[in-house]
């Protein structure tokens, strides 16, 4: 029974302790978000009010840039590229070696070279030759020669006209002729005596015989004439032909030299040296030279086998003028121009400074992503050999300075139903609120109680028209004057920060948009470089 009652009193103490645990935990969730309540009422109380920083517009130079990053490459890279097929004999470079314009790069078998080599010399001073035969004049025992010539062709087209055996042959024909006309003659009275019985048959076939001979002997002579004649005909052709021939030889040699003979020597020549010049530019290139002082980047080949192309690759790396290649958004592109000033920078040397120029604008765009910008290649000094080839910088480009102009920092900036421009102070600023005596170098820092419905506010938004951008500058062309005081931050209770240092949207004055917290001097509010 004591068992039992002590047990019983056991689990009542237990149930007890877990009830008062229980709690405990509950007063104390309720005690810490009290006190996160009343510490968020503390805060929110606390930033109620509204303060600004009051700056006085001034004179000064402002200058723009174009913002953007690139590469840093090589000014020059060569590629040499043989397009032969000759086995290489000996590389005398390594990647990385630094190498002087002339210097030799490597040699390749130039056996086949040199037998070609050797032909179109052969060939060039065959063509010499044939030139100097055709400028060369006639010596005196030539022209006698040719003189003689002239004689002798010319007593050949006279024997050629007076033909003995075409007159021969012209006679014999004008006998058998004649034989042909007494032969019918006697035929045809022989012929009447027999037919009246005069004379006997034989008498008369002996004057019919007589007659057919003659006929014979007259086609033979017919024949002979007319083969005489065309003979004749021929040999006074050729007569004719030889003795022009040995006129115009003489008459040419008399001339001198022939202008055509020379031009078509003088072609000969000028292709045989081309010829041999084509060679030696083939052999020389077996032996691969620098064209420029640089850096090898590259081989391409191995001994005893035609060389791959390109064989060697050089550039000037190690020189003290690089360039870096970098890319301009579409907006910012009609800003930069061949000739501005640039400056670089990089992650490996972060404290150090790079000068450079805009070298060259390239006409055509590049779009990635449905970004379009343009390629922009600029020189840089690397006289100290810090950068590298490969290298990402970051490249400001100087669009320019306008000097002795208006401006006010780029965290004054505001924007208003799409228009740029400046809280205006207002001469009564102070009604506001209470001077909070922290005057400093840059203008006023004071904290008003300004709420969303209040319509007495010590500022006005005045539009303005801008031109240069800086890191900390923004020019005014138009809408303020020199001595004018704009309004730099306000209400910090409800404020976002803009890196553009133009903020618009609901704050704690009615049509303000949040300026950013308040800060000891222009830049205040985590200021960008803004390229427009």
């Amino acid at each position: 029974m004591a068992e039992v009652v002590r047990g019983n009193l056991s689990a009542i103490f237990r149930l007890k302790n877990r009830k008062k645990l229980t709690l405990i935990m509950l007063i104390a969730v309720l005690l810490f978000a009290a006190g996160i309540f009343a510490y968020q009422k503390w805060v929110s109380a606390k930033n109620t009010g509204a303060f600004m920083q009051v700056l006085t517009v001034k004179r000064g130079d402002v200058t723009e840039t174009v913002a953007s990053s690139g590469t840093v490459q090589a000014s020059k890279r060569v590629s040499l590229s043989l397009g032969t097929q000759a086995d290489i004999t000996a590389i005398h470079v390594q990647v990385g070696d630094q190498v002087k314009a002339g210097q030799v790069l490597a040699v390749l078998d130039d056996s086949s070279a040199q037998i070609q080599l050797k032909a179109a010399e052969a060939n060039l001073s065959s063509a010499l030759a044939k030139l100097a035969e055709a400028k060369k004049p006639k010596t005196a025992s030539e022209m006698r020669a040719l003189e003689a010539n002239v004689n002798q062709a010319k007593a050949v087209l006279d024997s050629a006209r007076n033909s003995y055996d075409t007159q021969k042959a012209q006679n014999d024909l004008e006998k058998a002729k004649m034989n042909l006309q007494n032969a019918q003659n006697t035929y045809n009275s022989q012929k009447a005596l027999y037919d009246e019985g005069g004379i006997s048959k034989s008498e008369y076939d002996q004057a019919k015989q007589n007659l057919d001979q003659a006929k014979i002997e007259y086609d033979n002579a017919v024949l002979q004439a007319n083969q005489s004649q065309g003979q004749s005909k021929s040999s006074l052709e050729q007569a004719q032909s030889a003795y022009e021939s040995a006129v115009s030889a003489l008459q040419d040699a008399k001339d001198g030299p022939d202008a055509t003979a020379v031009q078509s020597a003088q072609a000969s020549v000028e292709q045989a040296e081309a010829q041999l010049q084509e060679q030696k530019m083939a052999l020389e290139k077996l032996t691969v030279k620098a064209p420029m002082d640089g850096v090898i980047v590259a081989i391409n080949g191995n001994l005893g086998e035609p060389p791959s192309q390109p064989f060697i690759v050089m550039d000037n790396s190690n020189s003290g003028n690089l360039e870096v290649l970098a890319q301009i958004s579409e907006s910012d592109i009609g800003k930069v121009k061949v000739g501005q000033t640039a400056t670089f920078t990089s992650n490996s040397y972060p404290d150090k400074e790079f000068n450079g120029k805009v070298t060259l604008i390239y006409p055509e765009a590049t779009i990635e992503s449905g970004v379009t910008t343009y390629k922009v290649l600029l020189s840089v000094d690397n006289k100290e050999g810090l950068l590298k080839t490969g290298m990402s910088t970051n490249v400001s480009i100087e669009v320019g300075t306008h000097k002795n102009v208006l401006y006010v920092p780029p965290a004054a900036l505001k924007s208003q139903n799409g228009k740029d421009g400046v809280y205006l102070a207002a001469a009564n600023e102070g009604t506001a609120g209470s001077r909070q005596g922290n005057k400093g170098e840059t203008g006023e820092t004071r904290q008003g109680t300004g709420r969303g419905g209040s319509t007495n506010l010590p500022f006005r938004f005045q539009e303005v028209k801008i031109g240069y951008f800086s890191t900390d500058r923004v020019e005014i062309t138009e809408g303020l004057r020199e001595g004018d005081r704009v309004v730099l931050t306000m209400d910090t209770s409800r404020s976002t920060s803009s890196s553009s240092g133009r903020q618009s949207g609901p704050g704690g004055f009615p049509g303000m948009g949040g300026m950013g917290v308040p800060g000891g001097g222009w830049g205040g509010g985590g200021q960008r470089v803004i390229s427009r």
